[in-house]
Order: structure tokens, then sequence, then C-alpha cells
């Protein structure tokens, strides 16, 4: 069998798998169900435009909705109050208001296992406070007492939607201590497998919680599938919210349809004061601080995938280890009056120190991330602890830059935090890189494979079901991603990692890219 011959059988092995297993693993519409709050104008408008008119009453009408085959709850139809000020409730609140009617309507529909993912809709609650001590976590000093005395109740209510079916607030883990108070071990965290092949059928079943030691480290036993918190057994939980209705709009929109021209775009990998050196322990930069859970030199680590993939610009892959003013990068949106380092290319991954920067502009810092040529499917995950506070008109703490303003400015997705996080909790960029722009996940298993914490601070914006697709893999320029790419391939073999010539590794590149779920379906299958 010559080589045209192997990959064309090859191809048509693909073809005939792709329907059928794609649909087995990867997030679909139909797993996933749009929250919002029908006495909420910009909830109903957000829920409208994403899920449809026919599914959202109440609204302007004409909606087609982006996706078809999604569910709706109204969280207004159980009558129940809402407690929420400026998106912000205690827990008990959190339990009564929202937790448990989504458990409630997803048992009345038979919709358990059939839900992977939620979205909720601008307007929603977004923080759970500590009725113990009322804004500890906009406390940093205070919030880490706090949590090092196991007493640590603020999050997301985002995050902990994840675990819906665990009952937090009344599992022991030690003494009377119970496991809201701190965060647990993500077990999707750095997984390479979608979602879907993972069985969700034991998530109601309580699990055995134990602790790893300081403050509230929360994990479960490994030894029993049933009674171990899997990755099968959370709900990929993203907001559609920002600043207007009409923000939130284009934010959706720009995700529909995503291409990355791979000759044009740029990721800024903004460090301070760094070595420069992806190192394999524990240091004191920021941004490589989780050796306790695995070590990894986060934004160094980031941009060595992207030069050594080689399908991206490598001359746009703005990485800076060194502190001080002129080093912190800006975009030309913003007035910095000559301060900073500017970068005028357009942007698709912002990872920042920020207003952690040692050293940064005098002149409107607080609007950074609004002064990047954002392109279309642009992510924000920058290193500042209340970068997803300033929803619900609630406005930002400290000037810190905000994932709200950066989707107001043209961003498309972001992972920010609502209280205080500690460092080694922030999402993993380098995750980023792997899952979302160099490998076919969605955005929701993009985002949640980078977080290793959950019940803590994180909301992940955008479309859940969103994936991007590389110029560089869309060889015949139809803007899919496919088996005809492949053919295309064989028919004029690219230089897909740009290192002079258009051979197997290219070959394999593309391969991947489009069989990636496949494989990995069959991979887990074998285990």
């Amino acid at each position: 069998m010559n080589f045209h011959t192997l990959v064309r059988t090859l191809s048509v092995a693909l073809s005939l798998a792709l329907p059928a297993l794609a649909s087995a693993n990867t997030l679909r519409a139909t797993q996933v169900l749009v929250v919002y709050d029908s006495r909420i104008a910009d909830s109903v408008a957000v829920a409208e435009y994403y899920a449809g008119s026919a599914r959202v009453p109440g609204g302007a009408g004409g909606e087609p909705g982006v996706h078809q085959g999604l569910s709706v709850f109204d969280i207004a139809s159980t009558g129940l109050p809402s407690s929420a000020v400026n998106g912000t409730l205690f827990y008990d609140a959190f339990v009564d208001e929202i937790r448990d009617p989504i458990r409630a309507h997803l048992e009345a529909n038979g919709m358990v296992t059939r839900i992977r993912s939620l979205v909720l809709c601008k307007g929603l609650p977004h923080r759970i406070d500590d009725a113990g001590d009322p804004g500890v976590g906009d406390r940093p000093s205070d919030f880490f007492d706090r949590w090092s005395a196991r007493s640590a109740v603020s999050a997301s209510v985002d995050s902990e939607l994840t675990l819906l079916w665990q009952d937090l607030d009344t599992s022991i883990i030690s003494g009377s201590v119970t496991v809201e108070n701190g965060y647990i071990r993500n077990p999707f965290w750095r997984r390479d497998r979608p979602i879907n092949t993972y069985t969700n059928k034991n998530a109601r079943v309580p699990k055995a919680w134990r602790s790893l030691g300081l403050g509230q480290i929360t994990r479960t036993f490994d030894d029993d599938p049933v009674t171990s918190l899997t990755p099968g057994d959370i709900l990929l939980v993203c907001r559609l919210d920002g600043n207007s209705v009409a923000d939130v709009r284009a934010m959706i929109g720009r995700a529909q349809g995503l291409v990355y021209d791979t000759d044009s775009v740029g990721f800024i990998l903004d460090e301070s004061g760094s070595n420069g050196i992806a190192d394999l322990e524990n240091n004191s930069e920021l941004d490589n601080v989780m050796a306790r859970f695995s070590p990894e030199d986060d934004y160094e680590t980031a941009r060595d995938l992207l030069l050594a993939d080689g399908r991206f610009e490598p001359s746009r892959v703005f990485y800076n280890a060194l502190s001080g003013e002129s080093q912190f990068q800006v975009g030309p949106n913003i007035d910095f009056q000559g301060q900073g380092l500017l970068v005028t290319d357009p942007v698709i991954l912002l990872t920042h120190y920020g207003r952690n920067h040692a050293g940064r502009p005098s002149v409107n810092i607080d609007r950074y991330e609004e002064s990047f040529v954002l392109a279309p499917g642009a992510v924000f995950s920058t290193m500042e602890s209340y970068n997803g506070r300033a929803f619900n008109g609630l406005g930002t703490l400290f000037s810190q830059g905000q994932v709200a303003d950066f989707i107001g400015a043209g961003g498309t997705f972001g992972i920010g935090m609502v209280w205080e996080p500690f460092a080694n909790t922030v999402p993993d960029s380098a995750q980023l890189v792997r899952t979302w722009f160099l490998n076919g996940f969605t955005w929701a298993e993009a985002a949640y494979m980078s977080l290793n914490t959950l019940s803590w601070q994180c909301v992940v914006i955008g479309d859940p079901l969103a994936r991007p697709v590389r110029t560089s893999d869309d060889v015949n320029s139809d803007g899919r991603l496919d088996i005809e790419d492949l053919y295309a391939f064989e028919q004029n073999p690219a230089d897909l990692n740009r290192d002079g010539v258009a051979d197997d590794a290219d070959r394999q590149l593309l391969i991947r890219a489009i069989r990636v779920p496949i494989q990995e379906t069959f991979d887990a299958g074998r285990r």
C-alpha cells in the first residue's frame, strides 16, 4: 500500500468514525442548561439571545438562538426571593435560592446525567459571602487567616455549582469542619480527555473527603471510583456576563465560527522579575508556586509550548521576564503617555501580572487590559486577585484589571477571581495553551482543565461550546477543521510547524488536530 492510499484509508476511517465518536465525547448543546432569572431584564436578554426566543419567553422576540438543543431554567419560576446584593449572597441563601432549585429542576426533568455544563446568564449572583465575617474575602490578610483556621467559606457561585450534587455545607471532613470551608482539588485539572469520556453515574454519591493539611486543601480518596471525586462528577459552569447586554451579545458572537490566523495573532505573557527559565521546582515567582500540587513554571512553559509547536508565528509570542515600568506590556488603544512596553499586534491571550507587576505605568494603569488590539477569540487570564469581581454593578477593588472590561474592549473569553484566591490557585495559562490554542477542546473543557481548585473563587466567562480553528490546520481554507484538510495536505503538503520543511511532523500535527477527541476516546476504552 503506497502512502497516498494509506492516508486515504486513514481518512475514510476517520470520516466514518467522526460523527458517532465526536457526538459521544464532545460537549454538546443538549448537555448544557442555561440558567437565567426572568425578574432581571438583562438576564432574560442574554438567555434569549443565547438559547432563542422559543425557549426564553418574555424577551424581545425573534431571536433564533446561538445553539440548537440547549435546555433552559428560569430560577424565578421557583417563586423564591433573591437575597443577593450586587451579586453577593451568603452560603445558606446560595443553597436555598440557587443550588437546590437547579438540582430539583434537573431531577424533575430527568436531566441529572444528561447535563454536563451550566451557563449562568448576566444578572445572576456571582459571589458567596462568609456569614461569619462578611466581606472577609475582600481583605486578603484577614482571609488568609480565616483560610488557615479552616474557616474560609467565601467562593464564587459558579465554582460552587461545579459540585452541584455534593452537600459541601453538611459533609464533615474532620471534627466540626465542613467541606465548603476552603477549596477542593479539581479532578479535571491537567487532564487530556474530553469530559464525556468520564462517567457521571456516581455524581450524586457522597464523596469520602480528606484534608491535605494546611488550611483546608481538600480532596477525596483515590482508591474507590464511586466515593472519589472524578472528572465526571463535576459540572463545567460558565457565565455569559459583562458590563452590558451589548457586550455579552458581542462576546458570544465573536466565539462563533472562530478562526485564529496563526500568522498574525499574538500572545502576551508578561511576567515580572523572573529568570525566564521554565523551572521544575517551586521558586519565588508568582506563576510557579504550585509545587504542592504539581510544579510547572506557568508563563515560561506556555511560551515554550507555543514555540515548540510552531504553528503560531513565534515572533508574536510576547514573553517578557523583566520588571519595571518600561517592561510593562501595554497596547495602543489607551494613552499611557509614553510609558510601558508597546505591543501593537492583535492579541488572543492576555496573561499578565497586571497590578502585581513590579513597576507599572503611573497613568491609566487600571485600563491596561482595554489597551490591546483584541482579535476575535481573545482570552483573559491575569495574575490579579479580584479580576472577576466587577459584575452585577459591584465594581473593582484595588484598581485591578477586570475580565468584564476586557470583554467590553473586544475580548471573547476569560477566567477571573471574585474574592482573594492566593497565587497558587490562579488559572494555569500553560494548560490553556495546550487545551485551547493547540488542541481540540471546547472552551468549557479547556478552562476547567486549567483550574486546580473548585469550590473557590473562579468565574469562567464565555460560550462553553465554542471551539477554535487555526488557519495553519485549515489546509483547504474552508473555515473548518475536518478530514478534507488531510486530503488537501496529501495533495499539497504544508509546513505547519514552520521548521522549513513539509514532512511527517506536520502531518502528525494535522492528524492530531483532526482526531484528538476521537483518539482520546479510543485511549479511554483501553484503560
